[in-house]
């Protein structure tokens, strides 16, 4: 039985710059540090303090059409589950949802 209580944040920037993830994965603990998978963008999943409760989160900078859009998403650490397999599934359906939201084509790593 899992009774742990979730929790489930996300935001995004339409243009964002490279120093933004950047600054994010230095932020983030790298105790247990996962990069996300290439096709995603540049990113991370790491470990955070969120107003006293643990999160596992991803970011990554991607880009979709012309520019590099940045998506990020925390989830409340439930030891029951394999958060980092469905961070990054949460990650693809984001970009998915992202993309036909802006009407973009999603297209991996940021350009330049």
């Amino acid at each position: 039985m899992n009774d742990v209580q979730s929790i489930l944040l996300t935001g995004y920037e339409r243009k964002a710059e490279q120093s933004v993830i950047e600054k994010w994965m230095r932020n983030g603990e790298e105790n247990g540090r996962v990069k996300l998978p290439q096709e995603l963008g540049i990113g991370a999943i790491d470990s955070y303090e969120v107003r006293g409760y643990p999160f596992r989160s991803a970011g990554t900078l991607f880009r979709c059409g012309n520019e590099n859009s940045l998506i990020t998403i925390y989830v409340k650490r439930n030891p029951a589950r394999d958060q980092d397999q469905d961070l990054i599934q949460l990650m693809r359906i984001a970009q998915r949802r992202f993309a036909e939201m802006f009407k973009c084509e999603p297209g991996g790593p940021p350009q330049g």
